[in-house]
């Protein structure tokens, strides 16, 4: 069976409200189930085989990801079992909004494959139209790893 792992760091929960909304978007599709880990807590050997798609969320933190998920990348880049895999990329932010380019950079680095634009929200995810565009997101991942 075709699973969807959502990695994510969140201090203050917009990202980890974020993620939910991912979630929720992922079970529209019928048949592919979703877990949700924060970063840290990842173990990379069930990441690379018992996954067939990512979503990857952290904060906005000066410009770039929360170290947490940039170690995710750093042991991801050197783990072949993640080539070609999708992925999708969220993000939050208080003013910077890069952390989204960032997350998209070090996937592709990895060499997984982005299946849809990502999402940035301002904070709590209750901005114009992020829960939708959230939702959408996952959507989105859920049908590529169902159809590929």
């Amino acid at each position: 069976m075709k699973r969807i792992l959502i990695v994510y760091h969140s201090d203050t929960g917009n990202t980890r409200q974020m993620a939910e909304l991912v979630k929720e978007g992922c079970h529209r599709v019928k048949g592919v189930p979703v877990d949700l880990q924060p970063a840290k807590n990842v173990d990379m050997h069930q990441a690379a085989t018992s996954y067939a798609g990512y979503a990857f969320g952290s904060p906005d933190y000066f410009s770039y990801v929360a170290g947490e998920l940039k170690m995710f990348f750093d042991k991801a880049l050197r783990n072949e079992k993640f080539h070609g895999k999708p992925f999708v990329a969220f993000g939050s932010h208080g003013g910077g909004a890069k952390v989204l380019g960032v997350i998209q950079a070090l996937a592709e680095s990895c060499k997984f494959v982005k299946v849809a634009d990502g999402v940035m929200c301002n904070g709590a995810p209750d901005g114009p139209g992020c829960e939708q565009k959230l939702t959408a997101l996952g959507e989105a991942l859920a049908k590529a790893v169902a159809e590929g």
